[in-house]
Parts: C-alpha cells; sequence; structure tokens
C-alpha cells in the first residue's frame, strides 16, 4: 500500500525539482494510462512533488495533475519554505547570544581545546597563568622586539618558575643583544638558571608549558601579535610545536657566545629585513612579522644607507641584489 502522495509542501521542495530523464519517462507512462507495478524512487518524487496522484478505485495506476494546479502547489510551497528560512534565519543571533551567555568563561578544558584570545593583554595573561601552573618547562621562542615594562613584568613570575626547579629555555633574534631590557633580563635570569640562545635567521614565536599548552600567532590568517593569539591545550600539539622549538635552538648561538662578523657592513636584523623586502614584503609587514614596530624598521634602514651612502631604500635594494652584496647575502 502506497503512503500519502504528498508529505509537507516544505519537505516536498527539500530536494530540486529538476526531473531525471527516468522521472520524464515514468510521467510519460503515467500519462498515457500505464500502470505501476512497483514503488521507485521516481514514483516517490512525483508524488512528493505533487505532479501526480493515486487513482483510489484501481490499484498500480496514477493520474497525471493539471499543471495550472500544479503551478499553483509549487508557488505556494515554495513561498511558505522560504517564509520559514527567513523566519529561521532571524532567529539566529538570538541563539547566538543565548548560548553565550550559558557558556563558562573559563579558558575551555579537554586534550584538543583551541582558544583564541583577542588582544596582547589577554594572551599574556593566559601565559601568566600558565607559567605559574608550570611543573617542568617553559620554553619561549620571541623573534621581535621586547617592550621594557613586559620583560620586567614578567621577570618575577619566571624567576619564581625557575627557583621551583622549571627548566627555562628562551630563544630571541640575535637583534636582542643590541636591546639593553632584554640584556638586563638575561644577566637577572641566568644566574637563576635561566638559558638564553639567539639566531639570526627567523622563527616561529611561541611559548610552550610542559609541553602540554602551546601560545601561538595566527599564522591562518595573518593578522599582527598585538590582535591575539592562540591558546593550544593538547598534549599532541604542544609537543609537536616544542620539537619545532628544539630544532631552532640546536641551530642557535648561546647568549655569551659572541660571533665575530669581521668585514659585515650589515647586521644580523638588517640583513633579516633586507632579505624580506627583497622578497617583496614592505616595511609594515616586514615589522609585524618580526614583532617590532615599523618606526624601529625604518630606522635600521635609515642607518645602514647612512653607513653605505645611499639616500633611498630603493638604492639600497639594488645593492642588496647586485653582486657587490653577495658576500653580506651569505651571512646567516
Amino acid at each position: 500500500m502506497d503512503n500519502e502522495a504528498v508529505t509537507s509542501a516544505a519537505h516536498a521542495l527539500h530536494g530540486s525539482l529538476t526531473l531525471t530523464d527516468g522521472d520524464r519517462t515514468l510521467y510519460r507512462h503515467i500519462a498515457d494510462g500505464g500502470f505501476i507495478e512497483k514503488r521507485t524512487p521516481e514514483l516517490d518524487k512525483l508524488l512528493a512533488l505533487g505532479l501526480i496522484i493515486r487513482e483510489p478505485l484501481q490499484e498500480g495506476r496514477y493520474l497525471t495533475v493539471p499543471v495550472e494546479h500544479v503551478t499553483e502547489r509549487v508557488f505556494t510551497a515554495e513561498s511558505e519554505a522560504l517564509q520559514q528560512s527567513v523566519a529561521r534565519l532571524a532567529e539566529v543571533p538570538e541563539l547566538l547570544a543565548d548560548l553565550r551567555t550559558m557558556q563558562s568563561r573559563e579558558a575551555p578544558r579537554g586534550e584538543t581545546a583551541v582558544q583564541w584570545l583577542e588582544g596582547v593583554d589577554a594572551v599574556n595573561e593566559a601565559i601568566a597563568t600558565e607559567v605559574d601552573a608550570a611543573n617542568t618547562e617553559i620554553l619561549a621562542a620571541q623573534p621581535g622586539e621586547r617592550p621594557r615594562t613586559v620583560l620586567k613584568k614578567s621577570m618575577y613570575r619566571d624567576a619564581d618558575a625557575l627557583r621551583r626547579g622549571v627548566v627555562m629555555r628562551t630563544l630571541y633574534h640575535a637583534s636582542a643583544r643590541s636591546n639593553g631590557a632584554v640584556r638586563e633580563r638575561v644577566a637577572v635570569m641566568a644566574p637563576l638558571g635561566g638559558v638564553y640562545r639567539t639566531r639570526n635567521a627567523m622563527f616561529m614565536r611561541c611559548v610552550v608549558i610542559d609541553r602540554r599548552v602551546a601560545v601561538i600567532a595566527d599564522h591562518a590568517k595573518e593578522r599582527p601579535v598585538s590582535a591575539g593569539g592562540y591558546v593550544i591545550r593538547s598534549s599532541a600539539v604542544a609537543a609537536f610545536i616544542a620539537n619545532a622549538f628544539d630544532l631552532e635552538w640546536a641551530r642557535a648561538e648561546p647568549w655569551y657566545t659572541e660571533v665575530p662578523e669581521q668585514g659585515s657592513m650589515t647586521t644580523p636584523l638588517q640583513r633579516t629585513l633586507l632579505r624580506m623586502l627583497f622578497n617583496g614584503q614592505d616595511q609594515q609587514q616586514a615589522a609585524s612579522a618580526l614583532g617590532y614596530s615599523t618606526k624601529t624598521v625604518n630606522k635600521q634602514l635609515r642607518a645602514l644607507c647612512l653607513d653605505l651612502g645611499f639616500k633611498t631604500v630603493y638604492q639600497l635594494m639594488a645593492w642588496w641584489g647586485s653582486p657587490a652584496a653577495s658576500s653580506e647575502r651569505e651571512l646567516d
């Protein structure tokens, strides 16, 4: 026995209105007065769309519905479905707002929790919380400029972690050697057990605590560090990021081992900037990627122009790409 020929109009219109070759063949068969021996998907579709109806007095026979009736039915059903969709869309903001009020504001827990924190202050607060709870190890890769206020604020917290026996390794860019605030931090923290190294090449910014929590910048949308960061609470992901840190650490130089650059005309930071500009990035993009201010980047470029006797950055870049700078390009 067939089910009712038509369910709700909205349900009927959830599928496509386009008829397949099989649908057309069956429709012509019914229009010619043919019998239907068994139930098929094509028959169900024609019934659901209201294109045919079951003959109540004769089993296996169906009748086609006049086109004008089909037209009225389809437009009515389509309008009802559209109205329902619009009404549901209007309810979405209220639903999301309701969910936010009911969710806990605490950091998500679980083996694979990922949380975006808006703004650098929120990121620093999350790092401070995790450092206070650290038991074994803290890894920090800081390729950009570190303001004195930030370094001073975190120094007491990190010193307490070192006194608890937590191992702390920090990787800076080589340019940090000329940063007075960083040198002061190293002078205080190294005697407590902090270990510091520097890299001439750029590396990924990250903080990893006990290889269970990692804090990273947004590499998907390439938002600047000031925009915020992701806190990832996953042992597998945190361990992976820690392994990447270890690779960079193995290539780095100990803080107190100065590598002489006899005859070099550029500093490690200047070479990093020149490579980024030569690859198509502008000063603002380079500053964002390195974690420096645009003012600092422009100051470095102006100083190099002055040393080399150039008036513009364009002249500087032409020199960097020329054979005259080949020895500089080979340096790390």
